[in-house]
């Protein structure tokens, strides 16, 4: 048994013995693998909403798009001034289809309100990796960058699975 399963049966084990001693307990666990506990239900997270890139939606429109949401309200954090606009509207919108609806992306984008322009966002969004690194200095290192996340996420891959990743990335030709 390698690591990784080590620790999605100890959770299981202890999901099984707090569900024992508390019947009307329920516990939401997050995990990309299911605990295989009695009454386990597996609900898969789809991605927000994105605009339809094939026409151009008014702002109203816009404001209907989970993704366009998520990403103006975390604009409003970096400057809270920030509001979707007719003027801003096919750049924000564009920056949601880039990051195809992906919840942390979308926010990591959202962060460079401010000290980017949403033009200038969604121009370097072509390097996804290198515009959404860095971050605050006072997050935990896993949520400083979209790099240090996917790292995180590698990291908790077991053993098998790293194998596998790495031979699934090699690419022949350029």
């Amino acid at each position: 048994m390698d690591n990784c399963e080590h620790l999605i049966g100890a959770a299981a084990g202890l999901v099984d013995a707090l569900l024992d001693s508390c019947p009307r307990l329920l516990i939401l666990a997050t995990s990309r693998e299911a605990l295989g506990v009695e009454g386990e239900l597996r609900w898969l997270v789809p991605p927000l909403s994105i605009p339809d890139p094939r026409r151009s939606p008014t702002v109203a429109e816009l404001e209907g798009y989970e993704s366009v949401r998520l990403f103006v309200e975390r604009a409003r954090g970096r400057d809270p001034a920030f509001s979707l606009s007719p003027e801003n509207a096919f750049a924000v919108a564009k920056i949601c289809r880039m990051l195809e609806g992906i919840p942390l992306a979308i926010e990591l984008a959202a962060a460079r309100v401010g000290m980017l322009s949403l033009g200038e966002i969604s121009q370097r969004l072509t390097n996804s990796l290198k515009l959404l690194r860095g971050g605050s200095k006072t997050q935990m290192p896993k949520q400083r960058t979209l790099r240090g996340t996917l790292d995180w996420s590698y990291e908790l891959l077991c053993e098998g699975e790293k194998r596998l990743f790495g031979r699934l990335s090699v690419f022949a030709g350029g």
